[in-house]
């Protein structure tokens, strides 16, 4: 059965059963979902930043005496912040998806019913990533922490495209990770 929204674009399909879908396991890791890598790459990245400071320090102290002073410090600060901006452009345009994908991270929903496995944003209506009841093969899991947060993999059928070359989805540092795993077995 269908009908006509006027205000949708599109056919409205309904369900005849009318049975809602059971949520067995959501997660919002926050912080935690941030790669691996993050906290090195900020670590890196600090030296930088304190060259950086040092630079514009050296630049303003002291305080320039005259307009034609001031003028001068101004440029080669401009010329300083936009070598800087030049810079993270450059990193962004080679590597848009992995810079978004660090900056969603923390605000990412993990959503796992009785029929699909969803990943949602607060912001945006449509999911990120859904995967169907009949796509997923089981769970494994990895190693847990004494505070439940641990590694997971989602199996999923032979040739999914979602997946990587062993047929997996990989979760690093989800909390309950038992629990998710337990939510992906009892799918099927």
């Amino acid at each position: 059965m269908s009908d006509s929204n006027p205000q949708l674009p599109m056919l409205v399909a309904r369900r005849m059963d009318l049975v809602a879908e059971e949520v067995r396991y959501v997660a919002r890791p926050g912080l935690m979902a941030l790669p691996s890598g993050t906290m090195t790459v900020l670590l890196f990245m600090s030296p930088q930043l304190f060259t950086g400071y040092f630079l514009i320090w050296a630049i303003w102290w002291p305080a320039p005496p005259t307009w034609h002073a001031w003028w001068i410090a101004a440029g080669w600060t401009g010329l300083v912040a936009s070598l800087l901006v030049g810079v993270i452009v450059l990193l962004l345009r080679r590597n848009p998806g992995f810079a978004l994908g660090v900056i969603r991270a923390p605000f990412i929903r993990l959503t796992v019913t009785d029929r699909r496995v969803v990943w949602t944003l607060p912001w945006v209506t449509a999911p990120l990533l859904e995967i169907g009841l009949e796509r997923v093969t089981g769970g494994i899991l990895g190693s847990v922490d004494k505070k439940g947060r641990g590694n997971a993999a989602m199996m999923l059928v032979p040739g999914d495209p979602s997946a990587d070359i062993d047929g997996n989805i990989h979760f690093d540092r989800l909390p309950n990770v038992s629990g998710f795993v337990a939510a992906l077995e009892r799918m099927g």
